[in-house]
């Protein structure tokens, strides 16, 4: 009975001891507190590149509604690099541009659509008339004969640790109309 006694007296003691705990307790959370410092940092850098490509994209959007003179393959590539320089990214980039002109039925859904002209940069492939029908529910509702211009960025991101964001690839669409002149115009080769 007494060497029961003395067990139990020897556990309580082991129980009630609190020396030693915060070195335990540290070593149980420091690891997730390590895991969560880095997913934070992981999901703000995301959305940070994601504001950054968004803004990017309307701002492209913008010097392409204000062209007047017609707009070259050197030009919009150089538009890329405004692209890359605005986003701050090493990550690849690519953008298309495509003047959209509505033909027929444009009050309605079942409208159709001509592309005037395509061009993606980085070897990209154009839209062209049979690709556009994938892009009706982005273009608005216009009056027939009107144009607008579809602008495409697409960033490939890859994050930099794995906390639950897979590497995707950010795309914009960005649909604008011209604003001094009726139409955006492409004096290069190709579509």
């Amino acid at each position: 009975m007494k060497t029961l006694h003395l067990i139990r007296a020897r556990l309580a003691a082991f129980r009630d001891d609190a020396r030693g705990s915060l070195s335990v307790e540290a070593a149980l959370i420091l690891p997730l507190l390590c895991w969560f410092y880095v997913s934070a940092f992981v999901w703000f850098d995301a959305y940070r590149t994601q504001n950054a490509n968004l803004k990017a994209s309307y701002t492209l959007a913008d010097m392409l509604s204000r062209e007047t003179d017609p707009v070259t393959e050197s030009y919009l590539k150089g538009l890329n690099k405004v692209y890359d320089y605005l986003t701050t990214t090493n990550h690849p980039t690519y953008i298309r541009v495509t003047t959209v002109k509505c033909v027929s039925n444009c009050d309605n859904n079942s409208r159709h659509l001509h592309v005037d002209w395509s061009y993606a940069t980085e070897g990209r492939p154009s839209l062209t008339h049979a690709t556009i029908s994938d892009y009706y529910d982005k273009i608005p509702l216009m009056p027939q004969g009107d144009t607008v211009i579809l602008l495409e960025t697409f960033m490939a991101y890859e994050p930099l640790f794995n906390a639950g964001i897979p590497a995707k690839s950010f795309e914009n669409y960005i649909v604008t109309r011209p604003r001094f002149a009726p139409q955006l115009l492409y004096a290069g080769t190709g579509t």
